[in-house]
């Protein structure tokens, strides 16, 4: 089952009154089943932040059609964009957005709340998928009482608890250190195999990018290459690294922190 389908997408931004305008995104056409999860990585200024936010239904293209859950994100205005928004999508951006106002357990039943969903359900949802994702000791807990990577994990564990159709997080790794960087991409193989959620993950970092089962490179706006990862995840890793020397860029920052990872 296609979950999200992406046709021709075009963003180009600039232009008039004498200034070149910039092509960020040229044509860029993918599709993402039930179940996947699926990284889209490339060198700084490849157009893939720009393609997530196109997804994410933040911005729209210049050209092309996203469908979510069969529904053009393009029809959708005010309220009913922000309800699809909330109800079918799920989001993990880098800085965790976490409410210091609220404990940890408020912040992952937000989604909930916000749907006006019956409390006794949220207490049942909210203790069933944080016991499996082994962070209930802290839902008591404020955010800036925890580390980071606990509050990314919390952040991960909002994403999924109203059950979107996707989740798409933005280099969620992107403020951790090792340990929690591993930390939080098993979180994320635990949705997605034993949730069955399905995950779109922008990354810079090739050993967050290795706990996906498939991988979109982006270079210059466009599709570069495309692999899947078979039964070694080590061996993934080093595709990408491939695919990364080739493609100019990416892994420039992680290099030496990615070797102590393996």
């Amino acid at each position: 089952m296609v979950i999200l389908q992406a046709r021709g997408l075009t963003k180009v931004y600039g232009g008039g009154r004498g200034k070149v305008a910039t092509r960020a995104l040229d044509n860029f056409s993918l599709e993402v089943h039930k179940g996947e999860f699926v990284g889209i990585m490339g060198p700084s200024g490849s157009g893939k932040t720009t393609l997530l936010n196109l997804l994410a239904t933040i911005d729209r293209p210049t050209a092309g059609t996203v469908h979510i859950e069969g529904v053009d994100t393009a029809t959708l205005r005010g309220e009913e964009l922000a309800l699809f928004r909330r109800r079918r999508l799920g989001f993990i951006f880098q800085d965790f957005n976490l409410l210091d106002s609220l404990t940890i357990g408020e912040n992952i039943a937000l989604p909930l709340v916000l749907d006006r969903v019956p409390v006794a359900k949220i207490k049942a949802r909210v203790n069933a998928i944080t016991q499996r994702l082994g962070i209930a000791g802290i839902l008591n807990k404020y955010p800036y009482e925890v580390s980071g990577g606990e509050q990314q994990r919390a952040a991960a564990t909002r994403a999924i608890i109203h059950e979107p159709a996707i989740i798409l997080a933005d280099e969620p790794t992107g403020n951790l250190d090792s340990r929690s960087a591993r930390d939080l991409m098993e979180t994320l193989t635990l949705l997605n195999t034993a949730a069955g959620a399905t995950i779109t993950m922008v990354t810079h970092d090739p050993f967050a990018a290795s706990f996906c089962r498939r991988i979109l490179f982006i270079r210059d706006g466009r599709l570069y290459n495309e692999i899947h990862r078979g039964e070694s995840r080590q061996q993934f890793f080093q595709q990408i690294l491939d695919v990364l020397s080739l493609i100019g860029g990416g892994a420039d920052e992680p290099h030496e922190s990615v070797a102590s990872r393996r």
